[in-house]
């Protein structure tokens, strides 16, 4: 079962297609966990032998040595790599991870534009942490209540399971990173374990045990399958998971063959490797992707990611964890706390110590760290997060950011966070026009048939109730636009030109294969002047084509942001020195964003004097801009 967690979670941070719901492994990991540890406790405590410093020697010899090995390995090759910035950002994880509280920093840290997900290395060990806080608190409650009083502690289980579900299912919707992040709500999750610990499985047939099994995995194989990093999780849709892992836990015994699939050596090992899988993976992926410039939808790329956190972990396994799991008996449990303490103190000591020295700046040249600087930028109350932009597609937009307050023409900018972007431009100069906002990262502006999500609706009620309503002069659609976005766009496009609605199109942003700073940066240090033109994304170029085709047949005024920036395969990258055009590898910096606005408001202008005289001839050809001056590469 260790594999079934591990490997969805390795494959699906390796961005391998059909395992976007891969996350899950984490909470089948939770369920493993609480359901062994707490057999482990309640054996103890039934044997007279119970020992909470002796759990946490267990504790200390199962986790420390791979995960300080990581934590040293990371900390090098973070020196090596990271922009200053990164580096400080760095510091704080480590300080954060050796005292296992790394959940509550990146719960702190979280947002729709934390541009540094993808350069946090030690991300992963959130999960650690909430368990070592939930292992913290577990030792303690279950010598309170002794092994005499099962009933007492199964009821104890299952208040804190079903308080713990039912915070999880009504926060979700409220603040879905705390939910994430944060032991109250994941407890359910090892305390569902610790259920069945508590109460075995009393199902005695063999082919319902079969049947449950199966059904145990088809939930969680269906839950890896479909679910994805834009639903809200955990909340009720931690159930499906965790409910399978459940089943399996409960029928693995039995003898069926579900249970003999997971028996299957290349299954055993992967399980014995699992934990130094988990811990090595992600920070593979991480620096990989700041290595090479390159994204995990490469390839090459999940094959180098892959194959190296398989080599680590079964280094890892063999010369880390065995010797510390194995013939340890005569290791005095003072000598143990007294190893973990020293090596956490060196590992505090040089989180302070990177912290102090402000991220090793002088690694880099002056221009690279001011263009560095960008990573860590925090745009999201430019654009407005909380109200007009949501980072949340199950968040409601607030109803005064489609509010006319004016009696100035309005242009409705409507679209996921690819809108939200031109936001500062607009309050910058928003020309004669009163712009009103409604963004979701995520959701794009599109007329859906089946409106089953709120992310649908509030585009279906925008452009099918509001829109006619208010008649605004213009409505600007922008988005980051996805290959099968296309025939429902045109649909929309249609469906809006029947209710005589005034709209423009705007194109992709030109995308870069990491964040641009990290690139402008590490180009300055090579004095490769090509390295940018060499690590632009190619689809936006033929979505740009099509999406222009697209309006040309409607009559319908689009705007290529790729002919405003680009010239061939060379786009502008600073909005003025040093300030880079993009933050990181698509959403634009307050002043590129304003450069931009300033070259799409002519062609508002146009499609606002056009739908003034009437609406122009299907026929007739989009206009195609033409950049100004200061939008040159």
């Amino acid at each position: 079962m260790r594999a079934l967690a591990v490997l969805p979670v390795v494959l699906g941070h390796a961005s391998v297609r059909g395992f976007s719901g891969g996350f899950v492994g984490v909470d089948i990991f939770f369920v493993i966990s609480g359901y062994l540890i707490t057999g482990i406790l309640v054996r103890d405590l039934a044997a007279g032998r119970y020992s909470i410093a002796e759990f946490y020697r267990r504790r200390i010899l199962r986790i420390f040595p791979v995960l300080f090995a990581v934590l040293a390995t990371s900390t090098l090759v973070a020196i090596g790599y990271l922009l200053p910035t990164e580096l400080v950002r760095y510091a704080g994880s480590l300080g954060a991870t050796t005292l296992f509280s790394s959940n509550i920093l990146f719960y702190s840290e979280s947002g729709y534009f934390d541009a540094a997900s993808n350069t946090k290395p030690l991300l992963h060990t959130w999960s650690l942490a909430v368990e070592e806080q939930f292992y913290i608190l577990w030792p303690l409650l279950l010598a309170w209540i002794g092994a005499r009083r099962m009933t007492l502690l199964r009821l104890a289980v299952a208040a804190i399971c079903m308080a713990s579900f039912a915070g999880s299912v009504l926060l979700v919707n409220i603040n879905p990173s705390a939910t994430f992040y944060l032991l109250p709500t994941r407890a359910c999750e090892l305390a569902l374990g610790a259920m069945l610990a508590l109460t075995g499985n009393p199902i005695r047939n063999r082919w319902v045990n079969d049947l449950l099994g199966a059904l145990g995995l088809a939930a969680i194989l269906t839950s890896i399958w479909l679910y994805d990093e834009m639903m809200l999780f955990p909340g009720a849709a931690a159930a499906l998971p965790c409910g399978g892992a459940l089943l399996l836990l409960m029928t693995g015994s039995s003898g069926g063959w579900v249970s003999r699939l997971f028996s299957l050596s290349p299954a055993v090992f992967v399980g014995k490797i699992s934990f130094s899988l988990y811990m090595w993976h992600w920070p593979v992926i991480v620096f990989a992707k700041i290595a090479f410039l390159r994204n995990s939808l490469d390839p090459q790329m999940q094959v180098i990611e892959i194959g190296v956190s398989f080599l680590l972990a079964v280094l890892s396994w063999k010369f880390i964890e065995r010797p510390f799991r194995t013939n340890v008996a005569h290791w005095r449990t003072h000598d143990v706390f007294k190893g973990a303490l020293l090596a956490m103190a060196l590992m505090i000591g040089t989180a302070g110590a990177l912290l102090a020295l402000r991220g090793l700046p002088d690694r880099y040249s002056e221009e690279q760290q001011a263009v560095a600087n960008y990573l860590s930028m925090d745009v999201e109350l430019a654009y407005r997060r909380g109200s007009c932009f949501r980072a949340s597609p199950q968040e409601e937009v607030d109803p005064s950011c489609i509010t006319p307050k004016t009696r100035k023409p309005i242009a409705l900018l409507l679209g996921d966070s690819h809108a939200a972007h031109l936001w500062p431009g607009f309050a910058q100069n928003p020309g004669q026009y009163e712009v009103l906002q409604a963004t979701v990262a995520g959701c794009r502006p599109l007329i859906h048939p089946d409106p089953s999500t709120r992310c649908r609706q509030l585009f279906n009620d925008m452009l099918l109730k509001w829109a006619p309503e208010h008649r605004p002069a213009v409505i600007l659609l922008s988005a980051k636009w996805r290959p099968n976005d296309l025939e429902l766009l045109e649909k929309t496009l249609d469906k809006t030109a029947s209710l005589n609605l005034n709209i423009v199109l705007i194109g992709p942003m030109p995308q870069y294969a990491t964040a641009l700073p990290r690139l402008l940066a590490v180009a300055l240090g090579r004095g490769d002047r090509d390295l940018l033109r060499r690590s632009l994304r190619t689809p936006q170029f033929t979505m740009d084509r099509q999406l222009r085709a697209m309006a040309e047949r409607r009559g319908i005024i689009y705007v290529s942001l790729i002919d405003l920036l680009c010239r061939g395969q060379t786009c502008k990258t600073l909005a003025k020195p040093p300030i880079p055009m993009q933050f990181d590898h698509g959403h634009l910096t307050e002043e590129g964003s304003e450069l931009v606005v300033r070259n799409i408001l002519p062609y508002i202008d146009l499609a606002v004097e056009r739908n003034g005289i009437g609406r122009s001839n299907p026929n007739q050809k989009s206009i195609i801009p033409v950049a100004r001056e200061d939008s040159l590469p």
